[in-house]
């Protein structure tokens, strides 16, 4: 197993390898343990998070917290206070019946996980700042940190969804 991962050589150090692995894992128990309908809720979450975060110049509004060359923990917090405050907002509003439907899709609600971690990492890498990018394999910042991969990830999980929408959730009538 060893020398088949040594051949695929994607120059990858294994604390990525091994960081990579726990972002699927978490996405997949994320998946198993909240369902197909919150993780679409929390993908649309991401999806207007974003489109905020490009939208709004936080660091002109709020000049104090970014004195600094450029404190990307702020805007980390505030792209994932804004996730969960969307989340909150919607499961509480017009997606309130769509969220309480419960569907048995585990294969769709694992892919679902996965694909919302990753949109989430890609959306965080773009808030690094170049040098601590630079502690990262060109390998990983290809599959995150590209526009193309982040294009990527953005639409996938929308892909997806357009897929198997209503799979799994038909009914008997």
């Amino acid at each position: 197993m060893t020398n088949l991962l040594a051949s695929v050589n994607l120059n990858i150090a294994s604390w990525e390898l091994i960081l990579m692995l726990f972002l699927a894992g978490v996405g997949v128990l994320l998946g198993l343990a909240i369902g197909k309908e919150k993780i679409f809720v929390l993908l649309l979450g991401g999806y207007i998070s974003f489109a905020l975060m490009n939208v709004f110049s936080f660091k002109k509004i709020f000049p104090a917290l970014f004195k600094k060359e450029e404190n990307f923990v702020v805007l980390i917090v505030v792209f994932v206070a804004l996730v969960g405050l969307i989340y909150f907002i919607l499961s509480r509003s017009i997606l309130k019946s769509a969220i309480k439907r419960k569907t048995k899709s585990i294969i769709q609600s694992l892919f679902l996980g996965i694909f919302l971690i990753g949109m989430l990492i890609s959306i965080i890498f773009s808030f690094l700042p170049k040098d601590l990018l630079a502690a990262f394999s060109l390998s990983v910042k290809n599959i995150f940190n590209t526009s193309t991969a982040r294009l990527l990830w953005l639409v996938i999980p929308l892909i997806f969804i357009g897929i198997f929408k209503g799979s799994g959730s038909k009914s008997k009538d």
